[in-house]
């Protein structure tokens, strides 16, 4: 009998070791897609739901609608929550933690129904019903695109499917760019916005930081110049180059992380990290370095160098604008005027939240101090939360932010559906 018992102890903390990823091989979550990583944790109930927009692009989103143990599917009536992505991201990024840490999961656990979006050209959004990705003609897109077909064609889907009137809506970086243009731009958008979490803000970027900031510099200033570096399709695909690295370079085995002094790693972990977000900003001070395969293996997502130029273009201008074709002609054949439009976040008219820090490379604290909350009407500001060093990356992935971001929001989620 005591050999029995053995044996089943034995094959439990076998199998739970490998499920928690603590053998010192192969993480099982590296290659594994939003869905199949929630439902590795346990929440089997994820799924996939595909919308196309009216310009032709098929977006992946992927819907966990309960939580483990069923958490709200006894419940009628309850929060529907979208949350949506930045910058070469993609949605499992609010799935890549460990369910205790990640935003979808304890949005889950709490009981919301909850919606992941994904913008075109990321992994989950390469399809066009007549293009192909081959083809340069399905990157002619930026964030402009995405404000004004990917999110209507998203959350009215998810309207739609709930029964909701409005959602409450969660953006990162991008996320949150392509949110405050379209409630600027449509002032009738706010009506399926029942409140809008910000987390690390972005309208304007002058003083950005990190690849962006060097892909904007004198040397590479000029747009046909990028172009022609940087090709007009793709800007930086996720390829077996990215696989290779979270498989080697930042496997379990590489060198543990030491911290010297801020911002000092050992050879292995810092040629993955500065790889890893050479975009967001400096390494994080709160990263899960067992973690770093996972991260590794999703980041980049894929976008278009047009909207990589469209964001560079942001940084030269100083402004919220949309992309300069070029030319007064192109312009005029876009936009009906010379120059592109601006966004004027001053007409933004839902609830908003903002989650911002000063160790953010993307979000910088001076954008969001002299055009963010200038311009913002005062009385749609519900809540302004400042979090010392958090990087970019870490309001998705830092191990404070589940304490610090997450449940708070819930809360907040939880009493305002109360009407509390």
């Amino acid at each position: 009998m005591k050999t029995m018992w053995f044996a089943l102890f034995l094959a439990v903390f076998v199998s739970s070791k490998f499920a928690y990823g603590l053998d010192s091989g192969h993480d099982p979550e590296i290659n594994m897609t939003t869905i199949q990583m929630a439902q590795f944790w346990g929440y089997l109930d994820a799924n996939i739901v595909s919308v196309t927009t009216q310009d032709g692009y098929i977006l992946e989103m992927h819907h966990i609608p309960y939580g483990r143990n069923q958490a709200g599917m006894n419940l009628t009536n309850r929060p529907v929550v979208f949350i949506q992505h930045g910058l070469e991201a993609a949605s499992d990024c609010f799935t890549w933690n460990l369910p205790n840490e990640s935003l979808a999961l304890i949005f889950a656990d709490y009981g919301f129904d909850v919606w992941l979006g994904n913008v075109r050209g990321n992994r989950y959004a390469k399809k066009h019903v007549s293009l192909d990705p081959s083809n340069h003609s399905f990157w002619q897109f930026s964030w402009d695109e995405m404000v004004k077909y990917d999110l209507e064609t998203m959350i009215d889907t998810v309207l739609n499917k709930t029964g909701a009137s409005s959602l409450y809506y969660v953006g990162h970086s991008q996320g949150t760019l392509i949110m405050f243009s379209r409630l600027a731009s449509d002032p009738n958008f706010h009506t399926k916005i029942k409140a809008f979490f910000a987390m690390a803000p972005v309208g304007t970027v002058r003083n950005i930081d990190g690849l962006l900031g060097f892909l904007a510099g004198p040397l590479f200033g000029a747009s046909d110049l990028l172009l022609d570096i940087l090709g007009p399709g793709e800007f930086l695909p996720h390829s077996w180059l990215s696989e290779m690295i979270s498989e080697y370079v930042c496997s379990n085995d590489a060198k543990k992380k030491k911290r010297e002094v801020p911002h000092v790693y050992e050879d292995g972990q810092e040629l993955c990290e500065n790889i890893l977000f050479q975009i967001m900003g400096p390494n994080s001070l709160q990263n899960n370095a067992s973690r770093t395969p996972v991260y590794t293996d999703h980041v980049p997502a894929g976008t278009s160098t047009q909207n990589m130029l469209h964001w560079i273009q942001m940084v030269h201008s100083g402004l919220q604008q949309a992309f300069d074709y070029g030319s007064a002609a192109l312009n005029n054949q876009h936009y009906g005027s010379p120059t592109p439009p601006i966004y004027n976040i001053s007409n933004v008219n839902a609830p908003t939240y903002l989650y911002w820090s000063d160790y953010d490379y993307l979000a910088d604290e001076t954008d969001i101090k002299n055009h963010i909350l200038p311009n913002l009407n005062p009385n749609i500001l519900k809540g302004n939360f400042f979090l010392k060093e958090y990087d970019h990356s870490d309001f998705v992935k830092g191990l404070r932010a589940p304490d610090e971001i997450y449940h708070p929001m819930a809360k907040i989620i939880m009493d305002d559906f109360n009407g509390l």
